[in-house]
């Protein structure tokens, strides 16, 4: 058990009998695609890129390209003049089952105040920061000078570090980077909202400082990132940091 200064042995284990199991070569397709809504029918084979659509028509791309054939097409659910077509094609990464919510609140127009994700437990924090970045809508930096201000009341852990900066850069629902590399791309490069060189203001800091603490991580399965670090990268990236 970590120890502020020391680990200290709990025990000791004697047989490791099912902890490691091999991984298949390829994970298992998932389940056929069915569209939904489609004018005009498709027919024969096809390739297609996925996209997240809005209710105002948006239209974010998931990175992720189907291939298939037509199987069937009937009328469709969603209304007269439209068809329903079911495919050969399979998502190779479907979605998380607690992506659903958070993808429906983007799709009907997207967070609209600070901190929804706030009371989500580290794991839908994780999910909330993906579903942040698959619908960011690339706008120029805002201009030299401005400052921006964090919201620390809730960063009790790694991924709410990103959703804070996130929302202080680019208001609520916003995205400046989900891991090392993209938020010293964003802090460094631009391109992220904020022209590099920015004033950054980290209110109610000490709740990191208490909580992203040396030790296991285990969500990611390596050491924990701390509050000293984040600061530390911010700013080697040129970030002008106040903490408070």
């Amino acid at each position: 058990m970590w120890g502020e200064d020391q680990v200290t042995s709990l025990g000791e284990c004697r047989d490791v009998t099912g902890l490691f199991q091999e991984r298949p070569e390829t994970w298992p397709p998932g389940p056929p695609v069915t569209l939904r809504g489609c004018r005009p029918e498709l027919a024969g084979t096809f390739d297609a890129g996925l996209v997240h659509v809005r209710e105002d028509g948006t239209a974010h791309p998931m990175g992720q390209v189907v291939s298939g054939t037509v199987l069937a097409a009937g009328p469709s659910v969603l209304g007269a003049g439209l068809v329903d077509i079911t495919t050969t094609a399979r998502i190779n990464g479907p979605l998380a089952a607690n992506d659903r919510p958070l993808w429906d609140l983007w799709r009907a127009g997207g967070p609209v105040e600070l901190n929804q994700w706030a009371e989500l437990d580290r794991s839908d924090r994780y999910l909330w920061v993906r579903a942040a970045a698959a619908h960011r809508i690339h706008t120029a930096d805002k201009p030299e000078g401005t400052v921006y201000h964090l919201d620390g009341r809730h960063v009790t852990d790694y991924d709410a570090f990103y959703c804070a900066i996130g929302e202080a850069i680019n208001g609520p629902g916003g995205y400046f980077g989900g891991d090392a590399f993209w938020l010293h791309e964003n802090a460094a490069t631009g391109d992220g909202g904020a022209t590099p060189g920015f004033r950054l203001i980290w209110h109610d800091s000490a709740v990191a400082r208490a909580h992203l603490v040396a030790g296991y991580d285990r969500k990611s399965w390596s050491s924990a990132v701390t509050f000293d670090d984040l600061v530390d990268w911010l700013t080697r990236d040129g970030v002008q940091l106040e903490l408070r």
